[in-house]
């Protein structure tokens, strides 16, 4: 029944009313079909009112979801795909290698800074997160950061005070690389020429991989950058777009907290990148990759388990995914598919997302 018509049955009604009540000598039984008539028209008065009430709320409400949808949209989005079984040991850093489609993984397996020999690398498989190999690798010691070189042929590892290196294909380690005055290595990074970088955190030092230019096959471990302002480098990334290593900082390892740094590689100027806490992420920072385009960081925050999204112009950040548990670290990622993989150390296993633009 539409409005202007329950109007109209409201006037009949008030004149039947008033016709009613000026002329009392009607039969009893009329009366009271006239009271029922207007009782009646009462009644779809207020249904009317109640439907049109109740068709506005349903529109307002799919209106507030068609708001909501359209900003979720505009996000990035997940999803997790895998985890591996719990078979891992304390795994610290994730790195893929596109030649051998595979993931290696460090496991510390014991205190990050004891010596035990306990240390090892496990083989692991990006499509479904199953474990190829546990112990690929054995015999170190609490064995963190990682990078791949550039032909695919060696794997470079952290190892407290030694970076090691390791033929992937022979799978077994070739060198051991001492980084005099390190405490405490963590992460590697490799630039487009093959240089390999890896941080010290208690130190504020970045050592870099130095090859003998007259003897290519003399290689030293030499400090190339130490600082107060690194604050505790942890991640290493290197943006080769902009010719700048990009430095996730830890702070003090006894209380963690501390931004993003960059480092000109060419004057080794560092600054920072945007403002900490506001438009760039402050905490214990651990590790960092970037997408393809260079225009994202991905930055895990250990105690807070979390992992960012940082704009590489400073200008913002946000966090992308909550893992509500401590102890996400080193990550990878594979740019060519969207796939980002986190060490969980103290669930000991791995967890992949896909990304959704």
């Amino acid at each position: 029944m539409k409005e202007n018509e329950v109007l109209g049955l409201l006037i009949i009604s008030n004149s039947s009313w008033t016709l009613i009540a000026n002329n009392k000598r009607l039969p009893q039984k009329s009366l009271v079909l006239a009271t029922l008539f207007l009782v009646a028209i009462s009644g779809i008065m207020l249904f009317n009112g109640a439907s049109i009430n109740m068709i506005n709320n349903i529109n307002q409400a799919q209106a507030q979801g068609q708001a909501q949808e359209q900003q979720q949209v505009g996000q990035t989005k997940f999803n997790k795909i895998w985890e591996t079984p719990v078979d891992l040991k304390n795994p610290e850093s994730v790195v893929y290698a596109p030649k051998q489609n595979l993931l290696f993984v460090s496991n510390i397996n014991g205190k990050p800074d004891q010596k035990d020999q306990n240390g090892f690398i496990s083989t692991v498989s990006p499509s479904n997160g199953s474990i190829v190999e546990l112990n690929w690798i054995t015999g170190l010691n609490a064995p963190k950061g990682m990078a791949v070189n550039n032909n695919n042929s060696r794997l470079y590892v952290s190892d407290i005070t030694d970076l090691v290196e390791i033929d992937i294909d022979g799978e077994k380690i070739v060198k051991r690389f001492n980084a005099p005055g390190s405490a405490f290595l963590n992460d590697v990074a490799v630039d487009n020429q093959g240089n390999i970088y890896v941080s010290d955190t208690v130190t504020n030092t970045i050592y870099k991989l130095d090859r003998d230019a007259n003897n290519s096959n003399i290689t030293t471990l030499q400090a190339w950058l130490q600082s107060p302002q690194l604050n505790g480098p942890n991640g290493l990334h290197v943006d080769n777009s902009k010719n700048r290593l990009i430095v996730a900082s830890l702070g003090e390892m006894s209380k963690p907290g501390a931004g993003i740094e960059v480092v000109d590689l060419k004057n080794k100027s560092i600054s920072s990148l945007g403002k900490e806490g506001s438009t760039s992420p402050f905490g214990g920072l651990d590790g960092i990759e970037s997408d393809a385009t260079e225009t994202h960081y991905y930055v895990t925050d250990n105690p807070a388990g979390r992992l960012y999204d940082v704009n590489a112009n400073g200008s913002e950040y946000s966090t992308l995914i909550e893992l509500g548990t401590q102890g996400t670290a080193d990550l990878g990622f594979i740019p060519s598919q969207s796939i980002m993989i986190i060490p969980v150390m103290q669930d000991n296993k791995l967890v992949a997302y896909k990304l959704v633009q």
